[in-house]
């Protein structure tokens, strides 16, 4: 594929990640970040326990990332930084799924 076409691919998909990260925030209630303190506050003990702590992490960083790539002025310094972001996003799930491998 053209890497043209691959970057801009890309850049759509980091868009679309970064929509979907600001609408399930701007749609979370009072109530769903008491139950995310309350999960916090026991520790995890099974492999999914850790798991979906490890997923809410790496979200919530990619999320964080972001919102730091958008005060970039330059497009250009924007766009590395948000590929940078998604990167280490992708090294954080995989180093996730590695949770629930035996």
């Amino acid at each position: 594929m053209n890497p043209l076409i691959q970057s801009h691919l890309r850049y759509a998909a980091s868009l679309a990640l970064a929509l979907l990260a600001a609408t399930t925030i701007a749609n979370a209630s009072p109530a769903s970040d008491e139950q995310s303190l309350q999960r916090g506050a026991s520790e995890d003990v099974t492999a999914q326990q850790k798991y979906r702590s490890a997923i809410r992490e790496a979200g919530g960083a990619y999320k964080e990332s972001l919102r730091e790539c958008a005060q970039e002025s330059a497009v250009e310094s924007r766009r590395a930084c948000t590929r940078a972001a998604k990167d280490t996003y992708d090294r954080d799930m995989a180093d996730a799924r590695r949770i629930l491998k035996p």
